[in-house]
């Protein structure tokens, strides 16, 4: 047995504690209470959760100029080249708020409302803190060490109060569906979530991983992809929302998630309902 392995439990027990220490005062703070007041405000509506795959194109943001949409980290990138923009933007993960602090005012000013990790605040809160849109969520521990590689059901939860915490994993569409459920939308349509990333000399191809248009993310610093990570936390996602009256879809054009249903953006969008 590996030495990681034995000491992993006391290591888990550890960041535990420090971290409900953390959340508890998160709880107390300003941020929290903005966040509750967000609860199902747009009770039984529909929304679009847009990622920046590779097979979201232009014509797709078009057509969703009045829809609420949930989008992230640069998916401005893409503005230059359409006049839709999200109602809600996201984003949470350190290494790529390291990249993007600088364009965040800007993404900011273009959206309704403004997510991203408490956790990471030193690095971006003053570059944004003036606008009355920003919006900091904690991300809670969740040990996900898996000496086999093999990830059990369950393993990672799914939010019942984003004002409390929204769980990561490495996939911020995870966190956005968090978000969408706890405001309220009952059919929630992934767009541009093409769960596939091509590697190149052990990297992610960042060239063949985005959206024409929108500037990759530097790759090398970031974690190796954990696929099979993301796909038990969807299905969790997949649980939740059925359990509480929520449809999840897939209108990805292709990719590789198959935990949701599929549909075609065509007919979502053709069939005229809000």
């Amino acid at each position: 047995m590996k030495l990681k392995t034995i000491l992993h439990p006391l290591v888990v027990s550890i960041r535990e504690f420090k971290d409900k220490s953390k959340q508890r005062v998160y709880c107390n703070s300003e941020f929290s209470q903005r966040i509750e007041k967000l609860k199902n405000i747009n009770q039984g509506k529909r929304c679009f959760i847009i990622g920046n795959g590779p097979s979201l194109k232009i014509e797709d943001l078009n057509a969703l100029v009045d829809e609420d949409c949930f989008a992230c980290n640069r998916i401005y990138g893409l503005y230059d080249k359409t006049k839709w923009r999200p109602k809600y933007y996201c984003s949470q993960d350190e290494k790529v708020l390291v990249q993007i602090t600088d364009d965040l005012p800007f993404a900011v000013q273009n959206c309704e409302h403004a997510f991203f990790s408490y956790n990471f605040r030193d690095i971006y809160y003053d570059k944004i803190k003036e606008y009355g849109n920003v919006n900091l969520y904690y991300k809670p521990y969740v040990s996900v060490y898996s000496e086999d590689g093999t990830y059990p059901e369950g393993l990672m939860p799914f939010s019942k109060d984003i004002s409390k915490g929204v769980y990561d994993r490495l996939s911020i569409a995870y966190a956005m569906i968090q978000i969408a459920a706890y405001m309220g939308y009952k059919e929630i349509y992934l767009i541009g979530v093409d769960h596939n990333y091509p590697m190149k000399n052990g990297v992610v191809d960042a060239s063949q991983s985005y959206a024409d248009g929108i500037k990759p993310i530097d790759m090398s610093t970031q974690f190796p992809p954990e696929l099979l990570l993301c796909e038990v936390s969807f299905r969790e996602a997949k649980r939740f929302c059925e359990k509480n009256g929520i449809s999840i879809y897939n209108a990805t054009r292709g990719g590789k998630l198959e935990v949701f249903n599929r549909i075609s953006l065509d007919e979502v969008i053709g069939d005229g309902s809000n």
